[in-house]
């Protein structure tokens, strides 16, 4: 039986999406936000926001990152990253003043498929 990654979602990743959802709900009843005050702010749906909130995985990225910034919070949902284009996971992979685009530019190369293999 194949199991598709789209049937899979970690629990330990879940269990993140719904911390950032509180995170979210509290910080814009902290600012005395409503879903829509939002919605006019940065043309996110109410739908997007609740789940969000909710801590759904089926949001798009975009709509994730704009609401975490537009309540000011991207920095403490990401503070972990702080100082990452320094770190060994990335310098070992790039040789160039800019970190980014030294990998940016790199690909990983497969071998080819022997007729035998199939």
């Amino acid at each position: 039986m194949v199991h598709l990654m789209s049937d899979f979602f970690p629990v330990a990743c879940a269990d993140t999406l719904s911390k950032v959802g509180l995170l979210v709900k509290a910080r814009r009843l902290a600012l005395g936000l409503r879903q829509a005050d939002l919605k006019a702010a940065i043309d996110v749906s109410p739908h997007t926001l609740r789940k969000i909130e909710s801590g759904s995985e089926l949001v798009d990225l975009r709509s994730f990152m704009l609401v975490l910034w537009r309540l000011g919070i991207s920095d403490t949902v990401f503070a972990s990253l702080e100082g990452l284009e320094n770190s060994s996971q990335i310098t070992r992979f790039s040789q160039a003043d800019d970190p980014h685009e030294g990998i940016a530019a790199r690909r990983v190369r497969l071998a080819k498929p022997k007729p035998e293999a199939f």
